[in-house]
């Protein structure tokens, strides 16, 4: 049923009431019409609402082929693979926080030793993949990887002080880790996570080309 249809039954309704059934009849189209014309502007508003989002969506897509798409993908697994086992391995070697060691002090070198050669060997494997990949990560991330891999050296400096026959201190003092040195695991897992979040966004941008 149309609003014809609907107009025809209300003037057989109301068409014996004379001069008031015309003025019910305008009073109810009157309404009618302004209730139609505010639902007509409601949507166009939510149409014209939904052409923008769409709109704005189609600006921050970057479009690539299929075969970039999956070498990108590629690209940046195996830069996260390699960046977390850096992490961890610096991260546990100089911990962010609370950690245990062997009360023996030959199994404790031991174990030490063994974390430093797992930080090391880690790190390099992250800054190969980095630098052999460095023309196809966006500036902005490729700044961000870079900061964390030079933390994480840093973090190798620091532990092999306790070898530099040159710094003048005790034995003890030159395993001693500073405050700022724990920070720094901190905050190489807090940019690491950050970085995650940034390649995240990135990646969700990425559409293939049909």
């Amino acid at each position: 049923m149309d609003w014809n249809d609907v107009w025809k039954i209300v003037l057989c309704a109301v068409g014996g009431a004379g001069g008031i059934g015309a003025i019910i009849v305008g009073a109810v189209k009157f309404s009618s019409d302004m209730i139609a014309d505010r639902l007509s502007q409601k949507y166009e508003a939510k149409l014209q609402k939904d052409l923008e989002h769409y709109k704005a969506n189609l600006d921050n897509k970057i479009y690539i082929t299929k075969a970039k798409f999956d070498a990108e993908f590629a690209l940046y697994r195996d830069l996260t693979s390699k960046f977390f086992d850096m992490v961890k391995a610096v991260t546990t070697m100089i911990p962010a926080g609370y950690a245990e060691y062997p009360a023996d002090k030959a199994d404790r070198e031991k174990y030490e030793d063994e974390l430093y050669n797992r930080a090391r060997k880690t790190t390099v494997e992250a800054q190969d993949t980095l630098n052999a990949n460095i023309p196809f990560i966006p500036e902005t991330l490729y700044e961000k990887y870079e900061e964390i891999l030079g933390l994480s050296r840093g973090q190798l400096g620091v532990f092999e002080l306790r070898w530099n026959v040159g710094y003048l201190a005790t034995e003890e003092e030159k395993k001693k880790f500073s405050h700022e040195d724990y920070q720094r695991s901190r905050d190489i897992l807090t940019k690491l996570s950050n970085l995650n979040k940034d390649l995240r966004t990135y990646l969700s941008k990425l559409d293939v080309l049909e």
